[in-house]
């Protein structure tokens, strides 16, 4: 297909326009860098750039989303995309309940010391702004944001919670006008709500369709804000004590495990191999996200949504069954590669939950032998048997329908097992400093399951783990050059690090 030299030079005009808001967020880049997060030759880039072949559509996505920008917007600039097709809603159009939610997660956000979000903002903030700018949805509904914190040596927030209550006056809507809700916004949400379900307890049935508006409403604004989860069933009583009403609707996202954010400036290691980081919210989750930011590299939750296209991240439909999450933890292992192929520097911390190796079925071994062969280091925390307890007890709380404490447990150690067999196979063939593994010690007396807020000593340790693994990347890919600790990125991590405890009251050395 041939251009006409003004939408060559509109693709140009466009894509410098992008790249100048693109260093205005994550400062000066290179064309090289800039090739590699876009999944192109560096050659493709500068051709692209001075207008003499046409940007593919899925690369200027790319780039408008690394700019911050709305792509539909970008698109219908290109004249790829009808302008009445694009979403309407300015700044000065929004209610002023949504500028005061934005107002409230800006002020939230200062103290995250510029953890950030890879696109336009987290899932709470997301959300709001999809309910509060429809205008079909905003008057039903009330919005209020906050936030949980914790950590005693290293505190920060934890939890960032928005909480939709319909007004007094609202009724549900019945299935058939959320259908045609969902089909009017190309929202792939499908029902199975009818007056029989749960018994027909009104309550329930009531409050499933107030559930469903939201999740269409709220389905393309969130479906690359990260890992999140909807909250405040009838029977459930995990988050009763920070909200206004219970029941309610709740989207809850954890701050350091669910918003996964690109690199910027990233600390170049002598042996390029990306980290892998196995854990979860109970264990050593947050530290992946710490230790990416700190480090400058790209932060990615695996999750049954995650693939990558040439290289380069993307999201397949957010939210898949999380019995999928393994299809995630395939794309990102064979995206690293193996250890018998050359090295393909690709600066990324990728968390993966362990349950994801403890599947009994046709993909169990394949999984493991991913884990064994990956080209990648390793950082692994055994958590106490207290940190499963409380976590166990938590589970219990936050589902009507939940596996049972003890099945539960039964099955991650049988994971975790599994998991440290395949480091054992590891470190006797690459060396017992390749990966990094810990053990978290027992949180002092029983944290309470019933209480939204993490345990402080958890948090703490979050930080502690970062510091360690500050310390082993500099044996293992810092190869004499200046300290880690002295040298990381303006981070959540760095500011902490003199409050970090490595003694091993809360982490130790495995």
């Amino acid at each position: 297909m041939t251009y006409a030299s003004g939408e060559l030079r509109t693709a140009a005009d466009t894509m410098r326009g992008l790249r100048r808001q693109l260093e205005e967020r994550q400062g000066p880049v290179t064309d090289e860098a800039l090739a590699r997060q876009l999944g192109i030759s560096t050659g493709a880039l500068r051709s692209y750039a001075v207008g003499r072949t046409m940007i593919k559509p899925t690369v200027l996505r790319a780039l408008a989303e690394l700019a911050g920008a709305q792509v539909s917007r970008v698109y219908a600039e290109m004249g790829w995309l009808p302008p009445h097709e694009v979403p309407a809603v300015r700044q000065s159009d929004l209610p002023e309940q949504l500028r005061a939610a934005r107002a409230a997660v800006a002020k939230l956000s200062e103290s995250l010391d510029g953890l950030a979000s890879e696109d336009t903002g987290r899932a709470p903030l997301l959300a709001a702004s999809a309910v509060l700018g429809d205008e079909q949805v905003a008057g039903r509904f009330q919005v209020r944001l906050h936030a949980l914190r914790s950590g005693e040596r290293c505190p920060v927030p934890t939890t960032l919670i928005a909480e939709f209550t319909p007004d007094d006056d609202a009724r549900p809507l019945r299935a058939g006008e959320l259908a045609a809700r969902a089909l009017g916004l190309g929202s792939p949400r499908t029902f199975g709500i009818t007056p029989d379900t749960d018994d027909g307890d009104p309550a329930i049935l009531r409050h499933r369709l107030f559930q469903a508006e939201l999740e269409v409403a709220t389905t393309d604004a969130l479906s690359r804000a990260g890992d999140f989860s909807w909250q405040g069933e009838p029977g459930t009583t995990l988050w009763r004590s920070v909200c206004r009403r219970w029941p309610t609707h709740l989207l809850v996202q954890h701050v350091l495990t669910g918003q996964p954010f690109a690199e910027r400036l990233p600390w170049t290691s002598a042996d390029g191999l990306p980290v892998v980081v196995i854990g979860a919210d109970y264990s050593i989750g947050p530290v992946a996200a710490l230790l990416a930011e700190a480090l400058g590299w790209r932060y990615v939750p695996v999750t049954s949504a995650t693939a990558f296209d040439a290289g380069r991240l993307v999201r397949s439909p957010a939210l898949a069954p999380a019995i999928r999450r393994r299809q995630g933890w395939g794309a990102a292992a064979r995206r690293a590669g193996v250890l018998a192929e050359p090295a393909d520097p690709w600066p990324v911390v990728l968390l993966v939950r362990p349950y994801v190796f403890g599947d009994q079925d046709a993909y169990d071994g394949a999984t493991r032998q991913l884990l064994r062969d990956i080209r990648a280091h390793i950082v692994y925390a055994r958590p106490s048997p207290a940190h499963l307890d409380w976590w166990a007890r938590r589970r219990q709380l936050t589902a009507r329908e939940t596996r049972p404490a003890d099945a539960w447990k039964a099955g991650l150690r049988r994971a975790l097992d599994r998991v440290e067999e395949v480091l054992e196979q590891r470190g006797a063939a690459l060396g017992p400093d390749h990966d990094l593994r810990l053990r978290l010690t027992p949180p002092p007396g029983t944290p309470d399951a019933a209480d939204p807020h993490v345990p402080d000593q958890l948090t703490d340790s979050q930080f502690d783990c970062g510091a360690l693994c500050l310390d082993w990347l500099d044996r293992v890919a810092n190869k004499g050059r200046p300290a880690l600790r002295r040298t990381v990125r303006p981070s959540a991590l760095r500011a902490r690090l003199p409050r970090t405890d490595t003694s091993g009251r809360t982490v130790r050395l495995w």
